[in-house]
């Protein structure tokens, strides 16, 4: 399959809630739903919120009690660019990423930041925009190439996989959800989706990936050189002058 370069010079500012998507809050309902179970799974102490669709998600199911949302408007509680996080590393246990990187002109740059900041052993949490669906189909449309989430760069799953697997994130779950284009209201699709969900499962419009970033053990590697014992010196007796 051929994919288009992740970075990308046209910047598109990410939206600011849930609610200049289409059907924008009934996405966040079904996404928190979604989510919920796995939430309990991430420990630590400090869960690190990217973006303002992040930020807007409830989390309040997570064992991490202490939770920071960064996004660069206004309104978050750290206001910084996604791809230069303030963090030390490998200072935060978990991350959650709500179409941020769908929002992002350079994805690979922030998963590196987010890689760079997470602790061995934390999570990373990453809703995304499925290529291969009725939402990707209606991108296709140049009279949504300005409305949410329409104008969002769509990644599939496996290309987000394997950009996890390259930072050394292995995928634990993962799910598809809403089989819709989000041009009617919910209620009108409600029977397709369930036939599309049941027939067709990869044809989710969303999907979301929990990853954990693995320890990569100490092994100990043994030196090219080794010590070579002195030489003993063995006494040779020798026979002097002898005066007659």
């Amino acid at each position: 399959m051929f994919y288009k370069n992740a970075f990308n010079n046209n910047r598109v500012l990410a939206p600011t809630g849930w609610s200049e998507l289409a059907q924008g809050k009934w996405v966040q309902t079904q996404v928190e739903s979604a989510i919920e179970p796995w939430l309990s799974r991430m420990f630590g102490y400090h869960l690190l919120k990217i973006g303002a669709l992040s930020g807007e998600l409830d989390t309040s199911n997570c064992a991490i009690r202490h939770q920071i949302n960064l996004a660069p408007e206004l309104g978050a509680n750290v206001i910084a660019d996604p791809a230069r996080l303030p963090f030390q590393e490998s200072s935060i246990d978990g991350c959650v990423l709500a179409l941020t990187l769908n929002f992002h002109h350079n994805p690979h740059q922030l998963l590196r930041e987010v890689n760079r900041v997470t602790v061995p052993g934390g999570h990373v949490l990453i809703v995304g925009l499925n290529p291969i669906s009725p939402l990707g189909l209606a991108s296709l449309n140049p009279q949504f190439s300005h409305k949410y989430p329409y104008n969002g760069r769509f990644f599939t799953q496996s290309r987000m996989k394997d950009w996890l697997a390259v930072l050394g994130f292995k995928v634990v779950a993962n799910q598809k959800l809403i089989y819709s284009s989000l041009l009617t209201q919910p209620h009108y699709t409600r029977y397709l989706q369930a036939l599309l969900g049941n027939n067709i499962p990869s044809f989710g419009s969303f999907y979301c990936l929990m990853a954990k970033k693995l320890v990569r053990p100490l092994t100990p590697v043994k030196p090219r050189w080794v010590m070579k014992p002195k030489p003993l010196l063995n006494p040779v007796a020798t026979m002097g002058n002898v005066n007659k």
